[in-house]
C-alpha cells in the first residue's frame, strides 16, 4: 500500500508537504477550488522548494475551470521545478464547479481533457476548441516538454472508471461518493480516507475531533441525499436552514469551508453521529484495520485528507496507523 495525502491548500500547505515527506508519505496532492482555497499551482511550486522526494500534484483539475493550455503549462512548469515527481488528477468537478453555480463536466469532456494534456506534455500539437495549440517553450524559459507526468482520473462510478481504464495511469476514488464495494477497475487505485485518528480515551464529542473530522462530515451535508448521510435528520435540518439563504448566493454558502473548516451555518448539524456515519474517524486500531481491509480488497494506496488546525498532528497519527 502506498501512502498519500491530499490537502485543501492553505498558505502553510507547502510546509505540510515537507512534513508529509519526512513522515514517509509518497505523494502530497492539493485540491483545486480557487474560490475558497489557496491557488494549487503556487502552493505546489513552493512545496517543490521544500521537498526532494515526495510526488506533488493537483487532485483534481477539471475541463471547465481552467483552459487546457493553462493547466498544461502549469503542470510543465511544476515538472521543471520537481522533475520526475509530478502527478495530476482529472475529474469532472464538484466544489470547483459548484462554487460557480455550474454543473460538473461530462465524462466525455474529462476523457478528451486527459488526452489533450498527454499530447501537450509530450511536446505535440493538438486541436482544442477548433484551434491548434501547443507548448512551444523557448530555450531560455527553463521549462521544456516532453514532461514525465502521471495523469490519473478521479472517479466514483462506472463511467469514470471506464475513462480511467482507457486513458489514465491510475484512479482516485472515495467509497462515500458511491464507489463502495466496487471491483476496482485499474491496477493503481487510491482510496480517499477522511477524518481523524482518536487519542486514547477521546470521544467524538470533543472539540478537537469536531475541528479535525467535522469538515469531512460536513461534506456530506453538502452532498445531501447523494452522500453517506442521505435521509438523516442532520441533512434534513441543514437543508431547511440552507433554504433560508438567498437563492442567488446559496451555492456560495453551501460549499464555504469545504473540507477545511466547519462554518457557523453547518456547526449545529455536525453531530457526533454525523462524524461516525460519514468519516473514517476511529481509534488507531480501527483506522489500521480499515487500511488493512482496503489493502486486502486490491486497493494500492490510501489518500488521506487531513483537516483542522493541526495538520502535522493529523499526518503523523495517520502515518503511524498505515506503517508496514
Amino acid at each position: 500500500m502506498e501512502l498519500a495525502c491530499l490537502f485543501s491548500p492553505r498558505i502553510d500547505t507547502p510546509d505540510h508537504c515537507g512534513a508529509a515527506e519526512e513522515l514517509g508519505y509518497g505523494y502530497a496532492w492539493v485540491a483545486d477550488s480557487p474560490t475558497f482555497m489557496a491557488d494549487p499551482w503556487l502552493t505546489l511550486g513552493r512545496a517543490a522548494e521544500r521537498t526532494s522526494r515526495i510526488r506533488l500534484g493537483v487532485c483534481a483539475i477539471t475541463p471547465r475551470l481552467r483552459h487546457l493550455v493553462a493547466n498544461a503549462g502549469a503542470i510543465a512548469t511544476l515538472h521543471a521545478l520537481a522533475p520526475g515527481r509530478v502527478d495530476v488528477v482529472v475529474g469532472t468537478g464538484f466544489t470547483s464547479q459548484a462554487m460557480l453555480n455550474q454543473k460538473p463536466a461530462r465524462w466525455a469532456e474529462a476523457e478528451a481533457y486527459v488526452i489533450g494534456l498527454r499530447h501537450l506534455l509530450a511536446g505535440a500539437e493538438t486541436e482544442w476548441d477548433g484551434e491548434i495549440v501547443a507548448l512551444p517553450y523557448g530555450r531560455l524559459v527553463g521549462v521544456s516538454v516532453p514532461a514525465d507526468v502521471a495523469i490519473w482520473v478521479a472517479a466514483h462510478g462506472s463511467k469514470g472508471f471506464g475513462v480511467a481504464e482507457r486513458v489514465a495511469d491510475g484512479v482516485v476514488t472515495n467509497p462515500s461518493h458511491g464507489s463502495g464495494n466496487a471491483v476496482w477497475p485499474h491496477r493503481r487505485v487510491f482510496v480517499q480516507v477522511n477524518g481523524t485518528v482518536l487519542e486514547a480515551g477521546e470521544r467524538l464529542e470533543s472539540e478537537r475531533v469536531l475541528a479535525a473530522a467535522g469538515p469531512a462530515a460536513a461534506m456530506h451535508l453538502h452532498l445531501g441525499d447523494e452522500g453517506a448521510a442521505a435521509g438523516s435528520e442532520e441533512v434534513r435540518a441543514y437543508q431547511a436552514r440552507l433554504a433560508r439563504v438567498d437563492e442567488r448566493r446559496r451555492h456560495l454558502e453551501t460549499h464555504r469551508g469545504h473540507l477545511t473548516e466547519v462554518t457557523d451555518l453547518e456547526r449545529p448539524f455536525v453531530t457526533p453521529e454525523l462524524i461516525r456515519r460519514c468519516t473514517d474517524t476511529g481509534t488507531a486500531g480501527e483506522v489500521r484495520a480499515y487500511v488493512d481491509e482496503l489493502a486486502r480488497s486490491g486497493v494500492t494506496g490510501v489518500l488521506y485528507f487531513p483537516a483542522g488546525p493541526d495538520i502535522p498532528r493529523e499526518l503523523a497519527a495517520f502515518a503511524a496507523c498505515s506503517a508496514r
